[in-house]
């Protein structure tokens, strides 16, 4: 029965990592700029259920945070940090959850089997904290796939939930900044990444990230 566990779950992942995301989020910035007087009206009880089905939509890979960012920080401006955070921390929690009951330890199990891919997963579990901060740091990196990463590979479950918001917090302040400085709702979903001062943020980012996980991945035993 476990050996037909291995192949579906990629498989899965393939589509609901890529094609699913692409499509859904394309709907829903569409659907934001058709309701910008709508969602202006909301209350502090609709921004809750907002956040709930926001929560599930992540941890299901349909929605990608950076858009949420980027609309929260548009509505609600520096208020959008604290629900961007725990519902990012929601997510991450599901999917660590979903993916151990889904796969339990049979991809784990296939993958140690190689010598050279072991010795890496030990490196990992030697500085879970720094691996899962310096992933989340960086604003390249699918944040589904990469909390996938952290439930197969058996990350303690603390370390993926501190290391997780140390990371999110500049990624998710940048988004929320760039959702501020945005003056029409069509050209921040259109075009994110227009101002040159974010996109050098994310640059610097993603080099403390590269060189952070680089660190941790190659270090000596």
């Amino acid at each position: 029965m476990s050996t037909k566990k291995t192949p579906l779950l990629p498989s899965l992942s393939a589509f609901f990592l890529t094609i699913l995301p692409f499509i859904t989020s394309s709907i829903l910035g569409a659907w934001i700029i058709q309701n910008e007087t709508l969602i202006q009206n909301f209350n502090i009880g609709d921004w809750a259920i907002v956040c709930i089905v926001c929560a599930l939509a992540c941890a299901l890979a349909l929605i990608p945070p950076t858009l949420l960012a980027f609309a929260f920080g548009y509505f609600l401006g520096w208020w959008a940090l604290g629900p961007l955070i725990l519902l990012n921390l929601m997510a991450i929690a599901l999917v660590y959850e979903i993916t151990k009951r889904l796969d339990g330890e049979t991809l784990l199990r296939y993958l140690s089997q190689f010598p050279r891919v072991n010795a890496l997963l030990n490196r990992i579990q030697k500085d879970e904290l720094s691996f899962v901060f310096f992933t989340k740091l960086s604003p390249v990196l699918p944040f589904a796939l990469t909390n996938l990463v952290f439930s197969l590979l058996k990350i303690r479950f603390s370390n993926v939930i501190l290391g997780g918001f140390l990371g999110m917090i500049p990624r998710t302040a940048l988004a929320v900044w760039v959702g501020m400085e945005a003056k029409e709702l069509r050209q921040l979903i259109e075009n994110p990444n227009e101002s040159s001062a974010s996109r050098v943020v994310v640059i610097v980012l993603v080099i403390v990230s590269v060189v952070g996980l680089t660190r941790v991945l190659v270090k000596r035993q």
